[in-house]
């Protein structure tokens, strides 16, 4: 059963929020603990930001205006095959987890919870979300439900479905079958991107309750091979074969928008070149992409040491 255990949110553990705080005077945390205190306009995003300032400071003001926010919200019609309504779920589940500990938390999330949890599992299953990218958003919000309520039965089959689009749909080359090389297909980098980023934040979200994603492969194709391809093309756009008119303004755009689990992704596998990605995006901040992971992912944990008896 998937339990949050070790975790404070979805995606990172308590010890990473301890690890940021020992090292506030450090870059790249030092410009990314500014934005736990701005209020941006869309609700999402004020909400991951106040959730995460509850959690990071012990801030009582701002977890009772992020409850608040959460009890404002109407998920009554979600989830849906919609694709930006899938994200903004599975970032309003984020949030949720951010509050877990929270004094009003079951009675902010219980009933939407309850509907995200017999829903979720009972479209993955009945094969209507049978477009791969959908399929990934869906597995991913399936998971976080999973999570969060404690359940097999939804957290498994996501977990099952990551595997499954490791397996048939990315290519050795990294891009994604079924979604970027079909005919007629438009926005194709964006497409690419967006399943790249479930599949990241499900496999970090796996990991946090002790199911080891990242690791999973298909004859060394894995998400980190489709994460290495679209991290390429972020810097040469020219070369996306699957779009003509790619440019290097669009990849920025798309990657400040809904990039930051690029963060996690700098943890798993080493980038050539990724300084200078984040010397373009950090502090790097997504509601549909992970949160604030430039404090919560930007550090590396520290290596554990290894005793030598003789």
């Amino acid at each position: 059963m998937p339990m949050m255990t070790r975790s404070a949110g979805l995606y990172f553990a308590e010890s990473d929020l301890q690890l940021a705080r020992d090292n506030l005077d450090r870059e790249p945390l030092r410009d990314a603990l500014p934005l736990l205190d701005s209020r941006p306009p869309d609700p999402l995003e004020a909400a991951q930001l106040l959730a995460l300032n509850y959690l990071f400071h012990h801030d009582a003001r701002a977890g009772a205006a992020a409850v608040a926010a959460l009890e404002a919200q109407d998920f009554g019609d979600l989830p849906s095959l919609d694709l930006p309504s899938m994200k903004r779920q599975l970032g309003w589940l984020s949030v949720m987890a951010m509050l877990r500990k929270h004094p009003r938390w079951q009675s902010a999330t219980e009933a939407n919870l309850s509907m995200i949890g017999r829903r979720a599992p009972g479209i993955l299953q009945s094969g209507d979300a049978a477009c791969p990218l959908r399929l990934s958003w869906l597995a991913a919000v399936s998971m976080a439900a999973g999570i969060l309520r404690e359940e097999e039965a939804s957290f498994q089959p996501a977990a099952d479905i990551f595997r499954r689009l490791v397996d048939a749909h990315i290519h050795p080359e990294g891009y994604f079958k079924g979604i970027v090389d079909i005919d007629g297909a438009k926005e194709t980098y964006a497409a690419q991107f967006s399943a790249t980023s479930a599949l990241v934040l499900m496999a970090e979200m796996a990991g946090q309750t002790g199911e080891d994603l990242w690791s999973y492969n298909n004859r060394a194709v894995s998400v980190n091979t489709a994460a290495t391809y679209t991290y390429y093309y972020y810097f040469f756009p020219e070369g996306w074969k699957w779009e003509s008119d790619l440019t290097r303004e669009a990849t920025m755009a798309l990657m400040r928008r809904e990039g930051a689990f690029f963060e996690m992704v700098n943890r798993r596998v080493s980038m050539r070149g990724i300084e200078q990605l984040f010397a373009e995006q950090r502090p790097m901040f997504s509601a549909l992409g992970g949160g604030l992971t430039t404090l919560t992912h930007g550090l590396a944990p520290p290596k554990k040491r290894r005793w030598l008896l003789w």
